[in-house]
């Protein structure tokens, strides 16, 4: 199993200190067939374009503004589906902001007994996570939750993603490689160009759905029968 954790530190020295207590983890992990990936980001916005490939991110801001529970709030708005874990050196996280289920909360100096907790934490994690889809374009490569995927378009070269949060994505990944990754019970082909999300349809008006973006898709009067019914089936899960 591979394993993918973030630091997200604004202090150089705590940052060094983390990569080495995870490095040693790393190289016990090994003889257990597990592979430990980590990197290192000293402030969020270097973190935020490929935040969502983590399994864990371990956050201590404290020389910004926006401290690190504040940055822990922003990645989970920007699709960042791993554990938070804020780490308290100079800002008692807790204290300040209260006690929230979505993060955890330790204390600095990390010890190895803690990294190695911590590993578990993002390896359970992980195995208890629904699959994200991957999607790449010639410079980057992100990950997104199949509920944040709106439709599909094809185009002649790539496959744009309507995402939700008003995003897009140009995919290089045709549209055939990327429908039989979606589950066929929330997703529809309402042609040979498009798929779309049962869950993110608000309305439908003849021969057209409506998006919760506001997008219209149309689709062919041959091909009613058979989209009305998986989408009646849908409807009445």
């Amino acid at each position: 199993m591979s394993i993918f954790i973030a630091i997200l530190d604004d202090n150089p020295a705590d940052r060094k200190q983390s990569e080495r207590l995870l490095s040693r983890e790393r190289d016990e992990r090994k003889q257990k067939d597990e592979v430990i990936y980590f990197d290192t980001y000293g402030s969020s916005q270097a973190l935020l374009p490929v935040c969502s490939k983590y399994d864990l991110i371990l956050i201590d801001i404290t020389r910004d503004t926006r401290d690190g529970f504040m940055a822990a709030a922003e990645l989970k708005k920007s699709g960042a589906g791993a554990r938070m874990v804020l780490a308290s050196s100079k800002i008692d996280y807790r204290a300040k902001h209260g006690d929230y289920e979505d993060f955890v909360f330790v204390e600095k100096p990390l010890s190895k007994r803690m990294v190695t907790d911590l590993v578990d934490l993002a390896k359970k994690h992980r195995e208890n996570s629904v699959k994200r889809i991957e999607l790449r374009d010639s410079k980057n490569t992100i990950h997104v939750l199949p509920e944040e995927i709106l439709y599909m378009r094809r185009k002649s070269y790539y496959t744009i993603v309507a995402l939700t949060g008003d995003r897009s994505f140009h995919a290089s990944e045709s549209l055939s490689q990327l429908f039989p990754l979606l589950d066929p019970r929330t997703f529809l082909s309402t042609d040979n160009n498009t798929v779309l999300n049962m869950n993110h349809v608000i309305s439908r008006d003849g021969y057209s759905f409506k998006m919760s973006d506001g997008a219209v898709i149309r689709f062919s009067l041959f091909s009613k029968g058979r989209i009305l019914k998986a989408f009646r089936l849908h409807a009445g899960k």
